[in-house]
């Protein structure tokens, strides 16, 4: 009887042990969620502030992952002299206190006089600065986050008991939280709960670890373990070969030094090749991470099978030979899949995320599976004796973490720029290649690696070739590439054909930014017209440069003296001067000057006051682009706005749907008290709209209009339609966008809504074109009322806001039947 109870009592002992080991594998999983919630949340909050540059990126990136890296470090100081459960709770609760104060020190250094020290004339120092400003703010919580793992690693794994199966479990899991909050962060919390909230969420999902793993302190540990038990683990073990990784103390740290530099190289150069297909949203960038981080769980979990089979000191070395293979081969899979056209695959938002799923798994999954293998191999192959895992996994996560951030800006700022894209995919191949064979070479071994060495180098080396190939075609039959500069933030070519004068700007093989054909006259009218409305402008500034053309038109205004752009990526600066001619030598005029900068970072530090502001085309799907169209952003432009000054919005209904336009509009508006609304083009599929802000009525004084009017005829390289004569620029007034109700839904830092709705208003076909366009204007568009213009015109001159809305109408029936819709 007292046996049956004993073994009645051990059942429920080893299921209390059970459950409480569920809560901390629970606990760890939601612990990754919340840390991939913070990491793109902090990215957001310090790119408002330092700008959404490549080299701001860069330094968040690297104060994240190097916290991490110092955390993982210090960890393995306080595993074996603390609860490793303890340890864990009060790094999750420090991570999110810590995360609840980000918020207020962003917004303490928001003020002028820090962000013009952010902002330092000197790169050297502004990189200093901003990277000191990172680190101090984000080093605690970060350092906390790190510190996690080790201790979870102890816990599971420790001295007395060492299980590497759980260790590498627990990370696998931890590493699918990571995924779930990718996707979570991107499809919902970001546009609904807002940015900050999703910060304090996170902070909240922190706290509810921690105190998972306190419930669990309460239950004393199972401490019990005899010097039998020892060596019956011991002799359990399964032996594996001899290999050049057991001879060596510093093999393992060699090859996740290894790992942790060539997988965040690989996820540069990723997201960079996927740039050139993909739509460049937010959701895909999303997609190419997740399916990072799903690959790496899976290698995780595949880990201890195949060193059991293998051995862990065969496993690692091979999957780095393996993973060479693989990124090769998704050269070529790539090129195969996509011939570098656009994806448009599916007829709505869903089935198009499905086919981006698809494509990004099956190029970047199988060599990402391979090389996730590397870290935790490494994890069991380097643990000696019966150590815990704690300091072993701190010390090696700590190596691969830091080598991880030298990868990533490695991948940016030297093998893109240096070697290219498809190179820099060969090069990290190749130092896979080598790393593993280092490792596993041997007298009867050296000819098959030779053999598999030569096999990789022609299959990087085709690779190369083909893609190549493939990236230098036009879709134009009669023009050639002309020059491309592999920039930080993609390519940027000027294609054309110089014998006949005609040149276009492009990004990444399908965005164009301008050409000196069909968009000549579009992009001198950009300039001309909100110019025109100004009585006086002495001061203009443009945000963004692209060809120069639409900055270059303010040449043609002789009462402009000063003209200044802001440019986002220096190389466009250079490919603008193959647009000379048609911009009229813009950045050879004394009159101009150009800023190489973030144009929200710059309109927030700067101090100058300008009469007219204008703000190019910018996709409002973009990602990090709506933060452009945010009320934030309209306030930093006002504070630059001169007594009676302007700013101008352009915006095409082709790139929205109602509910985007609606709210810009109303984001406009919140802060403009009068917003007017200007026909910058007037055609069904590719309307274009100018908002038009000001503190009061604009006032268009027909005989002062008529004498500039004049003047530019005889300084515009080409006759403009819309800018013929006073009544016909008259007729470009469409009415005043109303103020916005207090319920209205508002595009802000805090909710970009424009950002994460947008590309499923494009997906589901629900842009302002053809007949939905025609549909909008006659129910919303045509009833606007015309009270923020005054028009002062002769009698002849004038129409009334009906007669031009019969007109705008008329205009756009008969285009529709001239295309046939």
């Amino acid at each position: 009887m007292s046996a049956r109870v004993c073994a009645m009592t051990s059942a429920r002992r080893q299921q209390r042990t059970q459950f409480h080991d569920g809560l901390i594998y629970a606990a760890f999983f939601a612990s990754g969620m919340a840390a991939l919630i913070y990491e793109i949340s902090w990215s957001r909050q310090i790119g408002l502030l330092f700008g959404h540059t490549v080299q701001a990126s860069a330094i968040v990136v690297s104060g994240f992952f190097a916290g991490m890296g110092i955390g993982y470090a210090l960890a393995t100081l306080w595993v074996r002299r603390i609860n490793p459960l303890i340890g864990y709770a009060v790094a999750e609760w420090v991570a999110a206190c810590w995360a609840c104060l980000i918020p207020l020190l962003l917004r303490l250094l928001e003020q002028p006089a820090w962000a013009a020290m952010l902002r330092h004339p000197v790169p050297a120092v502004q990189v200093a600065v901003r990277a000191a400003v990172c680190f101090g703010i984000l080093l605690p919580a970060t350092i906390a986050l790190g510190a996690s793992l080790p201790f979870i690693a102890e816990y599971l794994s420790p001295a007395h008991r060492p299980a590497p199966k759980r260790v590498t479990f627990a990370y696998a899991l931890n590493t699918c939280g990571a995924l779930l909050g990718v996707v979570m962060a991107t499809a919902f919390l970001l546009v609904i709960l807002g940015v900050t909230r999703s910060n304090w969420l996170a902070a909240l999902i922190s706290v509810a670890c921690g105190l998972a793993a306190y419930v669990r302190v309460r239950r004393p540990l199972d401490l019990r373990g005899s010097a039998r038990d020892k060596r019956k683990k011991k002799s359990s073990r399964p032996v594996a070969p001899p290999s050049r990784l057991d001879a060596s103390p510093w093999g393992w740290l060699a090859l996740v030094v290894l790992s942790g530099f060539g997988t965040l190289a690989l996820q540069v150069l990723y997201t960079r090749m996927f740039a050139l297909v993909l739509h460049n949203s937010t959701y895909t960038f999303g997609v190419v991470l997740a399916v990072f981080l799903g690959a790496l769980a899976l290698g995780a979990v595949l880990v201890h099978g195949l060193g059991q089979r293998w051995g862990i000191a065969r496993v690692a070395p091979w999957a780095c030979m393996g993973g060479s293979v693989a990124v090769v081969l998704s050269l070529w899979l790539f090129g195969a899949s996509t011939k570098l056209a656009y994806f448009s695959f599916g007829s709505s938002f869903a089935s198009h995320m499905a086919g981006v799923f698809g494509l990004v798994g099956l190029v970047v999954g199988p060599p990402i599976v391979l090389l996730g293998m590397v870290l935790p191999a490494a994890w069991q192959g380097a643990q000696q004796g019966d150590r815990g895992s704690g300091q072993v996994v701190g010390r090696l996560s700590a190596a691969n973490t830091l080598a991880a951030t030298l990868g990533s800006l490695a991948a940016a700022f030297i093998l893109m720029p240096v070697l290219g894209l498809w190179q820099s995919f060969v090069w990290v191949a190749g130092l896979f290649f080598v790393g593993g064979a280092a490792c596993v070479v041997r007298r009867k071994a050296w000819i098959k690696l030779l053999c598999l060495g030569m096999l990789v180098l022609g299959l990087g080396g085709g690779a190369w070739l083909w893609m190549r190939g493939l990236s230098m075609q036009v879709p134009q039959s009669e023009a050639r590439l002309l020059k491309r500069w592999e920039s930080a933030y993609g390519w940027i070519d000027v294609v054309g054909v110089p014998e006949k004068n005609r040149y276009a700007l492009r990004e990444n093989l399908h965005y164009v930014h301008g050409d000196t054909a069909s968009s000549t006259v579009r992009e001198f009218r950009q300039g001309h017209l909100p110019l025109l409305l100004h009585a006086d402008p002495r001061r203009v500034l443009f945000l963004g440069l692209g060809t120069g053309m639409t900055a270059g038109a303010a040449l043609a205004h002789p009462e402009v003296e000063c003209i200044e752009a802001v440019e986002l990526i220096p190389e466009v600066l250079e490919a603008a001067r193959f647009f000379n001619q048609a911009n009229g030598h813009l950045l050879d005029d004394e009159r101009t000057q150009i800023h190489i900068d973030d144009a929200r970072h710059w309109l927030l530090a700067g101090a100058d006051q300008f009469d007219v502001i204008v703000s190019d085309l910018f996709v409002p799907w973009q990602s990090q682009t709506g933060y452009l169209y945010t009320v934030e952003h309209y306030q930093a432009v006002k504070r630059q706005l001169a007594e009676q000054g302007i700013f101008c919005q352009w915006l095409s209904f082709n790139q929205v749907g109602q509910r985007e336009f609606e709210m810009i509009a109303n984001s406009f508006a919140s802060v403009f008290p009068v917003t007017n609304l200007w026909w910058g083009r007037l055609t069904p599929q590719q309307s274009m709209v100018m908002l038009i802000g000001s503190d009061s009525p604009l006032t268009v004084a027909g005989t002062l209009l008529d004498r500039r009017l004049q003047q530019l005829s005889q300084r515009m390289p080409q006759a403009d339609p819309y800018l013929r004569s006073v009544p016909y620029v008259c007729r470009l007034y469409l009415g005043q966008w109303p103020e916005p109700a207090p319920s209205a839904l508002l595009n802000t830092d805090e909710h970009p809504r424009v950002e994460f709705l947008t590309p499923l208003t494009y997906r589901e076909r629900n842009l302002l074109t053809y007949q939905t366009f025609l549909s909008y204007f006659d129910e919303v568009l045509s009833r606007l009322p015309g009270a923020g213009m005054h028009f002062d015109l002769e009698a002849k001159d004038r129409e009334s806001i009906q007669e031009k809305r019969f007109g705008q109408r008329e205009v756009l029936i008969r285009q529709m039947k001239t295309r046939g819709r």
